[in-house]
């Protein structure tokens, strides 16, 4: 019987065994620009945020949400705190270099309830950042993620299949549908029958917040979602949007994500994964967010959806 821990550095040791044979036998148009993209930013520090607020967790609370980076949120409800795919280090899958820093500290996150995990890639499931989380946290995971998971002493473990809720002390979490990719190490995908990735849905104290994770468009998930929940916040991703005909098929683009936000009859959106990695060919990483400022400034709804600066905190409800 292999322990979790072996099984994750065996896991690790073989995706870096692939990554060196696609170098070798040459890489697709695609893959060759954005490896070569990333390679060529990795000695560059991240970008600094001055101002951190450095008690991000109210006494007292409605419903807020702070922007950590990429698709990292710290959300609040009431007296109950939640952390979305949390990624504080400044590589991902080990070429990818962060570009802004993390919006807070670890050690600032004073309380911390649960934490959500969208996916299994390496920018959403991210050790390193998770052995630094406070342990009494309950971990939840999409199918199939306790088989990644090394042992970091969390309270409490849960693998979320479609559709199943979690709930405890009047909370509610439900794992719903998403249009993404299996794995994490990539010669792992046929090995799934099912898919290992979701989104969730949180309902507390009458506030529901709608977490995407990474998803496509698809219309029949996004509006049958809608009709089973009154949503308050939608946090939707917005890129990498090129090339597009590669990353439609599993990453929503602006125009989309606000067609997301439309279907899923959400009252307010904030956008996610933007800004904080390299990602596809995106000529800048205000990309995405500058075709969205564009989209929102056409529809007129400027008071419907928020753009947060990485460590920027909305207070929807007081």
């Amino acid at each position: 019987m292999i322990s979790r821990n072996k099984k994750s550095r065996l896991l690790f040791l073989l995706s870096f065994a692939l990554y060196c044979l696609v170098f070798i036998s040459g890489c697709n148009s695609f893959i060759g620009r954005f490896v070569v993209q990333s390679i060529v930013q990795l000695p560059v520090s991240p970008d600094t945020i001055s101002n951190k607020i450095e008690h991000p967790v109210f006494p007292r609370i409605g419903l807020s949400v702070l922007w950590v980076g990429h698709s990292t949120f710290l959300i609040q409800i009431g007296n109950k705190t939640f952390l979305t795919d949390p990624k504080f280090m400044n590589t991902a899958g080990m070429i990818s270099k962060r570009r802004i820093e993390p919006g807070i500290k670890i050690s600032s996150i004073e309380r911390l309830d649960y934490i959500l995990i969208s996916h299994l890639h390496f920018d959403h499931l991210c050790y390193g950042s998770l052995s630094l989380l406070p342990k009494t946290s309950v971990l939840l995971l999409p199918p199939g993620g306790i088989e990644y998971m090394p042992e970091f002493g969390f309270s409490d473990y849960c693998e979320m299949n479609l559709w199943s809720a979690y709930n405890a002390d009047g909370l509610k979490i439900t794992a719903v549908p998403a249009r993404h990719f299996n794995g994490r190490y990539g010669f792992d995908v046929p090995f799934f029958e099912y898919d290992t990735f979701v989104g969730y849905i949180i309902e507390y104290k009458s506030k529901t917040v709608f977490f995407a994770g990474d998803t496509a468009y698809d219309d029949e998930i996004f509006k049958n979602i809608g009709s089973k929940f009154s949503i308050d916040v939608a946090l939707i991703p917005i890129a990498p949007v090129e090339p597009r005909n590669f990353m439609k098929r599993v990453h929503t683009d602006p125009n989309e994500a606000l067609q997301v936000f439309e279907d899923c009859r959400a009252k307010i959106m904030i956008p996610a994964h933007h800004r904080t990695f390299v990602q596809g060919t995106d000529s800048s990483l205000t990309f995405a967010e500058d075709q969205l400022r564009i989209l929102i400034q056409e529809r007129q709804i400027q008071d419907r959806v928020k753009i947060l600066k990485i460590g920027e905190q909305c207070v929807i409800m007081p």
